[in-house]
């Protein structure tokens, strides 16, 4: 939960975390904990897919806060997971969240917490 969680981050700021599925049910606390420390991000594993509960209107503004700052990863849990992979992507275009929001947390800030993968180093030139 949120409060192990914060005291863990508490005690090893440095530690990198990815909370899964956007720390649900707790969305705001980890939200928020993802806000206050640096090295925390959330994944999108099973969220804004309809299996769990939505993210209060009122978390929006902190999600889309977070996902242009690097915060919100995509995360699939492939394929592990109780609906058809294709349905994780529309739900994040249906947020509304614009174009480059989606961009980030699709592709710019799992690359910029991993690196880019194989195939995009070798199509880049490098």
């Amino acid at each position: 939960g949120p409060g192990p969680f914060g005291a863990l981050m508490a005690r090893y700021p440095a530690l990198t975390a990815i909370v899964a599925h956007m720390g649900a049910p707790d969305y705001g606390p980890f939200l928020r904990l993802a806000a206050e420390h640096e090295r925390v991000a959330l994944d999108t594993t099973m969220i804004f897919t309809g299996f769990f509960a939505p993210i209060p209107d009122s978390e929006m503004p902190l999600v889309r806060d977070l996902g242009l700052a690097g915060k919100i990863l995509l995360g699939s849990d492939f394929p592990n997971i109780p609906y058809p992979y294709a349905r994780q992507l529309p739900g994040l275009a249906r947020l509304g969240l614009g174009d480059d929001w989606l961009r980030r947390v699709c592709w710019d800030n799992p690359v910029r917490m991993f690196g880019p993968p194989p195939s995009a180093q070798t199509a880049g030139g490098g």
